[in-house]
């Protein structure tokens, strides 16, 4: 099989230059992969990888990310896989349409052992998102929900249907918190807002309202 052929784009000779040493350290450890190289802009690279097109992108971007990758996509014979990163992952560009069939949102914050996760992840052909992306983006695409009055209600976050189900296995805020590595606190603060979200005056009652509106099954 071909190796995967990896490049890198960001505008920060900084940052590039800290995820090309990041790609050409997995690539060292893996002889599965091949970095091509890396650039400013994706014009840019372009030319220099004159007409190599690679299969995983991995860029540093900013919001009005369109006219770049617009650029990359009409030179190159076919839109290679996108590791994104970007401050600015609660935007609303993220719910258009994917620029790539495969692709990873990630923060700029991301530790390097995800980004290199998701380099292999989107060169597979998956799609890589953080909870709170997910959550968003379905949140957006979900149509809305009724309760049996014909009031509407809000949906569940991720973080919030993983807390509901532990309160349907029977945990306690102790064991939740241990389990999620998050503090008593959090827990407290994720259920307050599953019981106003659900009309829950009780776990058990928060329990049988997620069950009845299908956010948990037991």
């Amino acid at each position: 099989m071909a190796p995967v052929r990896v490049a890198v784009i960001a505008a920060s000779s900084q940052v590039r230059t800290s995820l090309q040493t990041l790609v050409k350290a997995l690539v060292e450890a893996n002889p599965a992969l091949e970095f091509l190289g890396s650039a400013a802009d994706a014009e840019t690279l372009v030319d220099c990888l004159a007409g190599s097109v690679p299969d995983v992108v991995v860029i540093d971007i900013e919001p009005d990310v369109s006219d770049a990758l617009k650029t990359l996509f009409e030179l190159a014979h076919a839109p290679p896989a996108l590791v994104l990163l970007s401050a600015e992952t609660d935007s609303d560009w993220i719910l258009d349409a994917p620029p790539a069939d495969a692709l990873a949102i990630l923060p700029r914050s991301a530790m390097p052992a995800e980004i290199v996760a998701s380099i292999e992840a989107v060169a597979a052909g998956l799609c890589v998102l953080s909870p709170d992306i997910l959550a968003k983006l379905l949140a957006e695409r979900k149509p809305a929900r009724e309760t049996a009055s014909g009031e509407p209600f809000e949906a569940l976050t991720l973080r919030e249907i993983e807390v509901l189900a532990m309160l349907a296995d029977g945990l306690g805020n102790k064991e939740i918190a241990r389990q999620l590595d998050i503090s008593d606190n959090t827990v407290k603060f994720h259920l307050s807002s599953i019981f106003g979200k659900l009309g829950a005056t009780n776990r058990t009652e928060a329990v049988m309202l997620g069950m009845r509106r299908g956010f948990i099954m037991v």
